[in-house]
């Protein structure tokens, strides 16, 4: 049924409209934090990390780095946003977090300091669940 309705979808709509619906079908399933700019907790406790825990550095990667710049190409960024959404909005614990990015970043020296700043800055109160993933 599904590929019915696409073909149809694919000649009775012009590809720009087809590739917009498509668009807007994939941003609904981006974090909290991406679709949300009311999500200021979060954005706000990013912007701590990235002033108060200085080195960021998880493995080999600048952590620390990606939040000054807002971003990054780096292949590993997304992961590490979603994971630390995820501890944020309290979908997972913080030894699933620490496991999590550990396994996807790599082990490294500055690991332990890093996620004892990063659990430290975790406000008192935020929202429960409601953070985003896929």
């Amino acid at each position: 049924m599904l590929e019915l309705a696409a073909g149809r979808w694919s000649r009775g709509m012009s590809p720009r409209i087809l590739l917009c619906t498509v668009a807007i079908a994939a941003a609904g399933c981006a974090p909290d934090s991406v679709t949300n700019r009311q999500a200021t907790g979060f954005n706000g406790y990013l912007d701590t990390l990235a002033t108060s825990c200085r080195p960021l550095v998880i493995g080999p990667y600048d952590v620390g780095g990606w939040l000054t710049m807002r971003g990054s190409n780096d292949p590993n960024y997304p992961y590490f946003f979603d994971m630390t959404s995820k501890l944020y909005y309290g979908t997972v614990s913080q030894s699933e977090y620490r496991e999590g990015l550990t396994g996807f970043l790599g082990p490294g020296s500055t690991n332990g300091q890093s996620f004892a700043c990063i659990f430290a800055n975790l406000p008192g109160s935020r929202p429960p669940g409601s953070g985003g993933g896929m």
